[in-house]
């Protein structure tokens, strides 16, 4: 190659996965893949967050899976106390998934954030 060559693009092929975009929601999810699915870890500014599983064999109707996460944990942990979701959410559309996704996102401020928050206050800086 000489300096009057035009230069040479290499390119890296893209691993392409199936993804569930969820524009309305404004967290970006951590990305797993897993034998036969793709999982999305939601964690959001309130302390919850949220687990959705795309299940690639199922038609998009019914392919994902949700769970809300208590993400003020070292590692987000599975929560059932909230008023978005009491259990795993299985058969769900892309659409729902992605309305529960936004519920969880408005959630209140976790207790523990808030205890968090208040000790914030206390403090003289």
């Amino acid at each position: 190659m000489t300096l009057h060559d035009p230069p040479t693009l290499i390119t890296t092929p893209v691993l392409l996965v199936p993804t569930a975009p969820f524009e309305r929601v404004g967290a970006l999810p951590q990305r797993h893949t897993v034998p036969g699915a793709e999982l999305l870890v939601f964690q959001f500014a309130n302390g919850y967050g949220a687990a959705v599983t795309r299940q690639l064999s199922r038609p998009e109707e019914s392919a994902f899976e949700f769970c809300v996460l208590d993400c003020m944990q070292p590692t987000p942990q599975p929560c059932f106390s909230t008023t978005v979701a009491t259990s795993f959410v299985s058969g769900l559309s892309r659409e729902g998934t992605e309305g529960l996704l936004m519920l969880t996102e408005r959630l209140g401020l976790h207790p523990l954030r808030v205890r968090a928050n208040s000790s914030l206050l206390d403090e003289d800086f």
